[in-house]
């Protein structure tokens, strides 16, 4: 019996001497981002951090796939202006906001702009770069709470781009401002429940057409709202 109230007191010493020992390093640590995504971009400082994404590039480089080595950033090409033109808009209407000193007074906003060259990949690696910043080293909190890098993302420019980076967004809680996916299943708050719209999605538009075509004859109606979600619909009236 003696023996083993022994056992169980050297148990519980080294139960408290390791937990103490644990809990110290983790919060007297930092965390390490374990690797940087380079993505190009432009920056602003400012006392709230908003972050876009905009498809100033519209090719990309297919990297080398050996599976030997780390796959290699892909380069981007084929200037596309109507990107580039909503990236600056933003910048301009941060610009605005800020020199008007009775919209946000003792607060400036800032932004990190990220071109997603409209490729999946390239789109994942920017908004991750967003969420955790490229500080190399953060140091924690005990309850492991801290202000976010930005405080929401405002793209993409399609629903496949914004389905896909949505999903991982939303595990953060991380609001995503999309002003042109229109597919519907992102109303969907059980799947997507920090992604938001400035645009109406398929549902509100597909009756538009479909009125549209009822009250318009002759006429060859074809509307396809969305590469991802695929609702089409076609209709042709006799033309004699």
């Amino acid at each position: 019996m003696r023996a083993f109230l022994d056992i169980s007191l050297l148990f519980l010493k080294l139960y408290f001497y390791y937990s103490s020992a644990v809990s110290s390093s983790l919060y007297s640590s930092s965390c390490q981002l374990k690797g940087q995504f380079h993505v190009n971009g432009m920056h602003k400082t400012g006392d709230v951090i908003l972050g876009g994404l905009f498809a100033v590039n519209t090719i990309s480089t297919d990297p080398d796939l050996s599976f030997t080595s780390e796959p290699q950033t892909s380069d981007c090409y084929g200037f596309d202006i109507v990107g580039f033109r909503l990236a600056q808009s933003m910048a301009f209407a941060i610009d605005e906001i800020n020199r008007n000193s009775n919209l946000l007074p003792n607060v400036t906003l800032g932004y990190s702009l990220y071109d997603n060259c409209d490729q999946l990949g390239i789109g994942f690696r920017a908004a991750l770069t967003l969420v955790s910043g490229q500080e190399e080293q953060v140091t924690l909190e005990e309850n492991c709470v801290g202000t976010p890098p930005v405080l929401g993302i405002v793209g993409g420019a399609s629903s496949r781009l914004s389905i896909a980076i949505s999903t991982v967004l939303g595990l953060y809680s991380m609001p995503l401002v999309s002003y042109y996916a229109t597919c519907s299943c992102l109303s969907d708050r059980q799947k997507f429940p920090s992604f938001f719209r400035t645009i109406p999605s398929d549902a509100f538009q597909v009756k538009m057409y479909l009125q549209k075509e009822k009250s318009v004859s002759p006429v060859m109606l074809y509307v396809s709202l969305t590469e991802l979600c695929g609702v089409r619909y076609t209709t042709l009236k006799d033309s004699d």
